[in-house]
């Protein structure tokens, strides 16, 4: 059964009459308010980005119409078709955002909608169209009737043929979705009804070989031990196949060549120690190579056999733990002898001054006196004359402005810190005048008496 919520159309300009909502289209159980929660938030979300675009876009266009027209230039119907336009989007943006919503809720939920929640999410979507659209209609007539406009039009008409082929659009496309969801769910009941397992005769119910274990009866009681225990027994059987001969000629040989040599020559028994070492490396080596190919070797049994695996004594499995646990011993033991670099010391970091210490701000505050003194005293006035005077009280102010509370705060700390500041700090000194250039170098004497720590250094 089709449902349709296009509420209405162009066919010989008549609407199209909505069907009513049948309750049997009711969930049993109500939507889960996850669900239901996280789609609500992204719609007004949605929703209030398309009112904001859609607001920014008609008072553009009145602001353009209102350059070029007076308070008694009657309404345009291109102003008019063009408001339409823009909550004719609108329109189509809140119906389109409103079944993504609910797409991407339970899309981020992993959650299947069922037929009756598709049948919910269809006329909610038919109550957003109508409620837009209604919404649209009552703006575009408050407008009209603020600015006394005939209204040549009916604006719901309109607005209903404008978003014809958008609720169309969005129409196919729930019903799109919902065919995805039907044919995922069909789909693996097909496939679980085509795979019956092929009757088998008695001959194919042997074993492949006589001591092969069929692989689908050890998995439903194999534990990570079990895996683990038959990658030993064949590592141990494929070592034992391989060296069984071949191992033990050379630790006889090493053996004997051992008491022989260790104290008859000590060049010789370099020599020894030096092949002996070559010959370990060599072993490591290959069961090295061992342990990387167990793996492949257990894989290509298991499908070569039809999922049966050889059975293995399991004293190859202790043999496959001892030359496990060799390899990575002679690995770290090597590692450690061989590529390990000495730690170099840890120094400590030179001590950087701060940039506040109080040596580099006493120094700062001489610079900047010696700078605003010499430049002032470069234009004072010559003579002792009313200008003179006024210039000078005009250093003064200047200097009491800038300079009086940073002079009295460093000549305090200086004190603190047990240095003599002289006829810096007493009355009538720096904290009342400005400084002559006698005393800006008593001043950066002064701040040689501090290291960078800001300890007193005792000449």
């Amino acid at each position: 059964m089709e449902h349709q919520i296009v509420a209405f159309g162009r066919e010989g300009g008549n609407r199209r009459k909505i069907p009513e909502y049948n309750p049997a289209w009711k969930v049993i159980e109500p939507m889960d308010t996850q669900i239901k929660g996280f789609a609500d938030s992204m719609y007004e979300q949605f929703f209030v980005e398309s009112a904001v675009s859609t607001r920014a876009d008609t008072t553009n266009l009145l602001k353009e119409r209102t350059t070029k027209r007076t308070a008694k230039t009657p309404v345009k119907e291109s102003q008019i078709n063009g408001i339409v336009k823009f909550q004719v989007r609108h329109i189509e943006r809140c119906l389109a955002a409103r079944l993504e919503s609910y797409e991407r809720a339970y899309e981020e939920t992993g959650k299947v909608p069922t037929e009756e929640e598709l049948e919910e999410i269809l006329a909610e979507l038919k109550t957003v169209g109508d409620l837009q659209v209604k919404h649209s209609s009552s703006f575009i007539d408050n407008f009209l009737r603020a600015r006394r406009a005939q209204v040549q039009c009916d604006p719901e008409q309109s607005l209903m043929e404008g978003c014809a082929e958008a609720h169309d659009r969005v129409l196919r496309t729930w019903k799109n979705w919902g065919e995805k969801i039907r044919i995922k769910e069909v789909a693996p009941a097909k496939i679980k009804a085509a795979a019956k397992p092929p009757a088998q005769t008695v001959a194919e119910t042997q074993p492949i070989q006589d001591e092969a274990v069929p692989m689908e009866k050890q998995r439903s009681n194999w534990t990570l031990f079990a895996y683990y225990w038959c990658f030993f027994k064949r590592l141990g059987n494929e070592c034992n196949r391989t060296w069984r001969g071949e191992l033990a000629a050379a630790l006889l040989t090493a053996t004997g060549a051992y008491l022989l040599i260790h104290r008859v020559s000590a060049i010789a028994w370099t020599s020894f120690k030096s092949e002996g070492l070559s010959m370990v490396i060599a072993v490591w080596s290959i069961a090295l190579w061992h342990v990387l190919r167990t793996p492949w070797l257990l894989h290509k049994e298991a499908s070569s056999t039809g999922g049966g695996i050889r059975r293995v004594h399991w004293g190859h499995g202790l043999f496959g733990i001892v030359v496990l646990a060799g390899v990575l011993a002679g690995s770290g033991l090597y590692a450690r002898k061989q590529l390990a670099k000495p730690i170099a010391p840890v120094m400590a970091a030179a001590y950087v001054e701060p940039k506040n210490s109080l040596r580099k701000r006493t120094l700062s505050l001489a610079n900047d006196l010696n700078v605003f003194l010499g430049e002032r005293w470069s234009k004072r006035p010559p003579g002792h004359g009313p200008d003179t005077l006024k210039y000078d009280q005009a250093t003064l102010d200047l200097y009491m402005k800038f300079y009086k509370s940073r002079m009295v705060g460093i000549l305090q700390e200086l004190q603190d810190k047990g240095l003599d500041t002289g006829l810096l700090g007493a009355p009538g000194g720096a904290p009342s005048r400005f400084l002559l250039p006698d005393e800006i170098r008593q001043l950066r004497d002064l701040a040689y008496h501090l290291d960078e720590k800001g300890s007193v250094v005792k000449f």
